[in-house]
């Protein structure tokens, strides 16, 4: 999907920069007349094009043996995705005979036009650049962004995503990615309130021992009496120490004879 993504990208881009290189004077066709197209350099083409993208997928595979989820190897392979869009293109018309000092220098003129007009692109990738360094948030952690908690599973250089508990995810440009709330960054608390029976003597509650799991007191006084109860965790163990908590309650409850 992601590389579906990228090639329509990369011919959108294209497409423009022929648009605005005919707008704007600039002769592609100059360019290109040297070049040969029969069946030998095309194979050329193709082989050089497979080459590329084996020693792609080869430097992303190593990069994910070395350690899977880490905030520079995700960055990492976004790189090497561009790099190897980019160099299979310019090589590929260098086999073909194009003339490519005259097309960088075009491009270089359109480049300066684009980039007036794609300053939100131009942020993301600065955004995912400085990532690299500053480390606000890693793969692994868990962020909230603009009201959308989630687990960071892949910082690109122009995107980052997150993935909630119920296994949605949802894709932020990184130049969006502000006043975030790092959850992963301190220790968490699991949370558990309890309501038990009006005649519940609250004295034996608040003095039991309940091993690792804190009794904070008389949270609520309505239909019964609703004690708060807490134990410090890992924000990504949140839910399953909380379903631990209700058990181990469950069991206290009992012994103390209160349910």
């Amino acid at each position: 999907m992601k590389e579906t993504r990228n090639i329509i990208i990369a011919i959108i881009i294209l497409a423009a920069a022929l648009l605005l290189g005919q707008l704007t004077g600039l002769r592609f066709n100059e360019f290109l007349l040297n070049v040969e197209i029969n069946m030998r350099s095309l194979l050329k083409v193709v082989a050089i094009v497979a080459a590329i993208m084996v020693i792609k997928y080869l430097l992303k595979l190593l990069l994910s043996l070395i350690r899977k989820e880490s905030t520079v190897v995700t960055l990492l392979k976004s790189l090497i995705d561009y790099a190897a869009l980019i160099l299979s293109v310019i090589w590929s018309l260098r086999i073909l005979g194009a003339d490519i000092n005259g097309i960088i220098a075009g491009l270089g003129i359109l480049g300066l036009i684009i980039g007036m007009s794609a300053q939100d692109l131009i942020n993301d990738l600065m955004t995912g650049i400085f990532l690299l360094f500053e480390q606000e948030y890693k793969v692994g952690d868990i962020i909230e962004v603009n009201g959308f908690t989630g687990k960071v599973t892949d910082i690109g250089i122009r995107t980052t995503a997150l993935t909630d508990n119920g296994g949605n995810e949802k894709i932020f440009n990184n130049s969006a990615m502000k006043n975030i709330l790092n959850k992963s960054s301190y220790e968490s608390k699991a949370v558990v309130d309890l309501t038990l029976p009006e005649n519940t003597d609250v004295k034996k509650v608040l003095n039991a021992d309940y091993g690792n799991i804190k009794c904070l007191g008389l949270q609520e006084v309505g239909k019964g009496l609703t004690f708060r109860f807490v134990r410090d965790c890992e924000e990504k163990d949140v839910y399953d120490v909380r379903r631990e908590m209700n058990l181990e309650l469950l069991e206290k409850m009992k012994e103390l004879g209160v349910l």
